[in-house]
């Protein structure tokens, strides 16, 4: 379980970092860390995937799970240069193609974890620009007017242009009370973390050594069935969006290290009653058009809750 960041500089062991929790469901306690940059993490990340696959235990599954979207909402990538792929691969593509982390060199040989996701963030937006948008989707930056196509203020609930529309909002960010994707900088906002986490995700889940084996929920595996074979005995890798604040924070001095120990828990306590499969499930409520859209673009938040959804997005 992952608690992501998007700061742009090095910190560990504190809030507002990357925090790690992570073991085999025997365990009682999971090992907790805290890699003090986004590198450091990708690095810890695939040294533990790629090593329990490896070894006699590999017969099982590994779960992999980060805190940020996975993916936009429905409409978002037709902002963005076709690739051939689904919606949600042309985002993660765009953004592994244009995001660039530890810039300005290394830190005493070490990673910077400075990010350029601001500047892409304001490209995306300038790309709407020119398709007929007022300034959006991404907004709100640390200090006004640091660049050109990003303001302060929100844009419209519904973000329009001429090539189509989309809301602020995925289905599964309102069932689950999570902020938009597309606010960059304050108390809640989550747009940073989507912007640099996504494309390390995508290294990881393409990686040649641990492609093979990898498969990300919902997009790549559908839902779970009730009953019978989901995935295939080849597919062990399993990414899935977590949202921690969907699960009550154990009890810690730093609040982001209780919320992963509480996911890691959360999921270790089903996965030994067998009951983990059924959150991977269709979600229950879905009209078929939402449907669609979670498996082509947006993605859906595991364990979310059941919640009417509202009429607005």
């Amino acid at each position: 379980m992952i608690d992501w960041s998007g700061g742009n500089s090095r910190r560990c062991w504190k809030n507002d970092c990357i925090w790690i929790a992570r073991g085999a469901r025997e365990l009682r306690e999971p090992e907790t860390l805290s890699p003090a940059s986004r590198t450091d993490a990708e690095s810890e990340i695939r040294k533990t995937i790629a090593a329990y696959v490896a070894s006699s235990a590999g017969a099982r599954r590994v779960l992999v799970c980060a805190d940020f979207g996975y993916g936009f909402p429905r409409g978002f990538a037709t902002l963005l240069p076709p690739s051939g792929h689904a919606p949600w691969r042309v985002v993660w593509e765009y953004l592994r193609q244009h995001v660039v982390d530890d810039m300005d060199g290394r830190d005493g040989g070490r990673p910077t974890n400075r990010s350029n996701r601001f500047e892409v963030a304001s490209a995306i937006n300038g790309l709407a620009v020119t398709a007929g948008a007022s300034p959006g989707p991404f907004w709100c930056l640390p200090s006004a007017n640091g660049h050109r196509h990003i303001t302060q203020g929100q844009p419209p609930k519904l973000f329009a242009w001429k090539g189509g529309s989309f809301g602020q909002k995925r289905i599964t960010d309102r069932r689950a009370g999570s902020d938009t994707p597309f606010r960059l900088f304050g108390t809640g906002s989550v747009g940073s973390q989507i912007l640099t986490g996504i494309p390390r995700l995508a290294k990881l889940r393409f990686d040649p050594g641990l492609a093979p084996s990898s498969v990300v929920w919902p997009f790549e595996s559908g839902w779970a069935p009730s009953s019978g074979q989901w995935l295939s005995a080849d597919q062990r890798i399993v990414h899935a969006e977590i949202y921690p604040s969907v699960q009550t924070p154990l009890p810690d001095p730093i609040k982001d290290c209780g919320q992963v120990r509480a996911m890691w828990q959360w999921a270790r306590k089903l996965d030994a009653r067998d009951e983990l499969l059924k959150e991977f499930s269709r979600p229950s409520g879905l009209k078929e058009e939402d449907n669609i859209a979670i498996l082509d673009e947006e993605g859906w938040i595991l364990g979310c809750p059941v919640l009417q959804l509202p009429s607005s997005s």
